[in-house]
């Protein structure tokens, strides 16, 4: 299923513009299950009325359509351990069908998820602006939710829209389902009765005020608790009045509570009354001298209610009288959740609480990173929703604090159009991003807000960036920059084809590979060709190590060109399809689509080392200090060191289509299971993944102590611990740093190395003429470069400090190692292109502003470089 299926089932219903998202799991095995028509078999709601629901199911607030908040599950009850933990942004109360979980998000998405792990299977972007979206309620394969002044249902198995039916005013309430109607309030005060098959108004009734909380249904009656404490008893088909009853003081959001021959209300002057369901008489009321919050839950004999004062009172049924009552330590901000052995409590300081049901012992305490938790249970299992979804499952602790929670949450996150394409872009003062609506999107790194959007009349690749713009590929035959302050078009290149990867930005050039092959050197300034190279077919980003960009094609082929003049130098043949490629000054690493890794000299073209990954590569490593990591399709994520030596392997869950991205001691990678995973990059340990509703293909970058993550939107995350600056780590010291690019060889020819591994010296030699410039690096007190830049062989002028194929260069390394070569980032590339690769390198367009702030590596300062781009286009064919 891809990423356009309209929501509607017929053509009858409104179209919409937004996009579901789903992983492979959405409508396959685990969803067809689902599926039911409507007019199928089915169990009615209100769990022990007519046997719906059963113990691993929890359909909708407050359990059913009773609200009585009590199911027989076998939960943690004696001690817990966290068993996962979700960062999507949820809220709402928990629900549960035989084979999902569904977790409502703060922009009003509805999320599916694996009910083992918390992955997710796919997720519902709904219509509307919607704050605060309550807990959708799930019935024979359809859930049914708010989405602001309207009521929608979506089918479980095929994520498509049912019915949908706009109300007088905004859903107030959590929706109540029976056996063959929807119950909803809203907060213009009216309760609706809708058909559960279609969605069509049997009946509405005026509640007087806003209806906080949700209907209850029992037997033959709806009852319904307007804000201001009026209480209404409607026949369930008819709509007809059948009692009123007024309580003492208002009841707010307090849900009315169903069991047995009562109707449970309690106010906010902390009355609870018992009602007679026939009539609506008084049975018995307690005052409990503070207010009832969230409501009670009933089970047995027991009605459990807690209050503001931070209490929780279990009263007898019967006549009201106390059975125990115990001090929570904080107010509580729900009502409870009873299982046959223990009744859980969340409170205001985010704890989650079991005590014993019999006695009120406190049986374990989860102190959870969360906020306003809400809850519900299931066989095996605590579902906890605040921020993250939280699950808690049987273990030997009882008691859990927030700090032992290693977890991610979400500074903002920021909504596109559609799904994003490429890896972000970072700068001091821009996120940029791409999507497959023709968007590319500038927003701000540390708040979120929109700074502007560029809306294209093709498809986009990229972006990569500078100082002054934003650079983008086109669908239509184009690279294109806009301005990095404003959007606005500051120029377009044609080329001969399609780009249908990311362009490059590398020092003096704007690199670009069309879908046909073509390699085009671009000025920065003005789009002007500058040279252009060729290579069999297209369909990925360049690379670009020292002074050599290097681009693969579907053939098998890797090339090596001169940075200078775009002559190809060298090529290299492998066995199958090549991925994207990375380079560092001395050597090229690709993967193919027969799992070989090939390590392959930047200069030559020789192949120094391969391995066999048993897995086809699809996406572009990333080289970082002395080790290489790359991603298969089977869900592996490699870690070789730079001799080929394996150093580690690790679960990403499954296919790795993106570029990992290294931030000093950890490593991530996006993959097809919609997550995005964060390893120990010197162990392969697993320290955390971010849930992110959509197959990851574009890589993080990092700054402001964030990871910024693009795919079904844009997220800056706060992981676990401290988000170290990318820093640069000088190629290893047995790499010779070459005075002299050699002598190239056109028409492809591979050039002919001296012997030895030592250093080749060449006699430059050029047509038309030279020019000379100096440029001294800023970073890291480097000492002054001198390289002299003849033009080009085909005559056109090269900018100083660029080589061409044939330059004489002088240059000392800075401190730490750094030999990056004579390229045109001249000493810094040894440390900055490790971890650059593949439509990843974003320069500014002076040298001296081309990094700054760094930590670490010999280079000054200690924060973000001024540019970064994690990744490139990614090769979709799978031929």
């Amino acid at each position: 299923m891809d990423d356009t299926t309209p929501h509607s089932d017929t053509a009858r219903l409104a179209p919409t513009r937004r996009r579901f998202l789903a992983g492979l799991t959405a409508s396959g095995v685990a969803g067809s299950a689902l599926v039911a028509s409507a007019s199928g078999d089915r169990g009615p709601l209100s769990a022990r009325e007519a046997n719906g629901a059963s113990s691993d199911e929890w359909p909708m607030h407050a359990y059913d359509a009773a609200n009585t908040g009590y199911s027989s599950a076998s939960a943690p009850n004696t001690g817990i351990a966290v068993g996962w933990d979700r960062a999507i942004n949820a809220t709402g109360e928990p629900t549960f069908d035989s084979t999902n979980a569904y977790v409502r998000s703060a922009d009003g998405s509805l999320y599916a998820l694996d009910r083992a792990s918390g992955k997710t299977k796919w997720r519902y972007r709904t219509d509307s602006t919607n704050d605060d979206p309550t807990a959708a309620a799930v019935a024979d394969g359809t859930a049914f939710m708010d989405d602001g002044g309207a009521v929608l249902a979506v089918r479980t198995g095929s994520q498509r829209q049912f019915w949908r039916t706009e109300l007088d005013g905004s859903v107030s309430a959590p929706v109540t389902v029976s056996e063959d109607r929807v119950l909803v309030g809203t907060d213009a005060g009216t309760l609706y009765s809708l058909s559960r098959d279609a969605g069509s108004e049997r009946w509405t009734f005026d509640a007087g005020d806003a209806v906080a909380a949700a209907p209850a249904h029992g037997g033959s009656r709806v009852f319904v608790a307007a804000t201001d404490g009026t209480v209404s008893a409607r026949d369930a088909q008819s709509g007809n009045s059948r009692w009123q009853f007024s309580t003492d003081a208002p009841t707010e959001d307090v849900t009315p509570v169903v069991k047995g021959d009562r109707v449970y209300v309690c106010d906010t002057g902390g009355t609870v009354y018992a009602l007679d369901k026939t009539d609506g008489r008084v049975r018995w009321e307690v005052d409990l001298e503070s207010a009832v919050v969230g409501g009670p839950s009933v089970a047995s004999s027991t009605i459990f209610v807690p209050t503001a004062d931070g209490r929780l009172h279990a009263l007898n049924t019967t006549e009201g009288s106390e059975r125990w009552t115990v001090d929570l330590g904080a107010a509580p901000n729900r009502k409870p959740v009873l299982t046959d052995d223990a009744v859980y409590v969340a409170t205001d300081d985010d704890a989650v609480t079991a005590y014993s049901r019999t006695k009120g012992t406190e049986n374990w305490r989860a102190e959870l990173p969360v906020d306003d938790p809400s809850l519900s249970v299931v066989d095996g299992l605590v579902a906890v929703v605040g921020g993250l979804y939280v699950g808690l499952e049987q273990g030997s602790q009882t008691e859990i604090t927030r700090g032992a929670v290693d977890t991610v949450s979400t500074r903002w996150s920021y909504e596109t159009e559609g799904t994003t394409t490429g890896s972000p872009a970072l700068t001091d003062d821009a996120l940029y991003v791409v999507d497959d609506a023709d968007a590319c999107y500038a927003v701000s790194p540390t708040e979120g807000t929109d700074l502007w959007r560029y809306d294209a009349d093709t498809g986009l690749t990229g972006p990569a960036s500078d100082a002054d713009s934003v650079y983008v590929g086109g669908a239509d035959g184009t690279v294109r920059a806009l301005a990095a302050d404003d959007g606005s078009e500051r120029w377009t290149a044609e080329t001969d084809d399609p780009v249908p990867a990311a362009p490059v930005r590398w020092g003096e050039f704007v690199l670009a590979l069309d879908k046909g092959g073509r390699l085009y050197a671009l000025d920065p300034s003005d789009g002007s060709q500058r040279w252009t190279g060729r290579v069999d077919s297209g369909g990925t980003s360049p690379a670009v190590g020292g002074d050599r960009v290097f681009a693969s094609s579907p053939s098998g082929v890797l090339s090596g060109f001169d940075g200078a003049s775009g002559n190809e130098l060298w090529g290299f043949r492998a066995s199958a399809t090549l991925a994207e490629p990375a380079a560092t000054a001395d050597t090229v690493y690709v993967g193919d689509r027969n799992g070989q890794f090939y390590a392959v000299g930047a200069r030559n073209g020789d192949e120094r080392w391969s391995t066999d990954l048993d897995s086809a590569v699809r996406a572009a490593p990333t080289v970082a200090g002395d080790t290489v990591y790359v991603g298969t399709v089977d869900g592996t994520l490699h870690a070789y060191d730079l001799e080929g030596d394996r150093r580690w392997t690790a679960d990403a869950g499954e296919s790795v289509r993106a570029k990992p991205g290294v931030a000093g001691d950890l490593v991530t990678v996006g993959s097809e299971d919609e997550s995005l995973y964060a390893f120990d990059a010197a162990t392969g340990e697993t320290q955390w993944s971010f849930d992110t509703a959509a197959p990851l293909r574009s890589t993080a970058a990092f700054g402001n102590d964030s990871v910024y993550v693009a795919s079904a939107e844009i997220a800056s995350l706060d992981p676990p611990g401290t988000v170290q600056t990318p820093t640069p780590t000088a190629t290893p010291d047995d790499t010779p740093t070459p005075t002299a690019t050699p002598t190239d060889t056109p028409d492809g020819a591979t050039p002919t190395d001296t012997p030895g591994g030592s250093t080749p010296t060449d006699t430059p030699t050029t047509t038309g003429g030279s020019s000379t410039a100096t440029a001294t690096p800023t970073a890291g007190g480097g000492s002054a470069q001198t390289t002299t830049a003849p033009s080009a062989t085909d005559g056109t002028t090269v900018p100083a400090g660029t080589p061409t194929g044939t330059p004489t260069s002088t240059q000392t390394s800075a401190p730490g190692g750094n030999d990056g070569g004579d390229g045109p980032l001249g000493g810094i590339a040894g440390d900055w292109l490790p971890y650059a690769g593949a439509g990843a390198v974003a320069a500014v367009v002076a040298l001296g502003a081309l990094v700054r702030r760094f930590a670490g590596g010999g280079m000054t300062g200690g924060k973000q470089a001024d540019a970064l781009d994690w990744g490139g286009g990614l090769d979709d064919d799978d031929k």
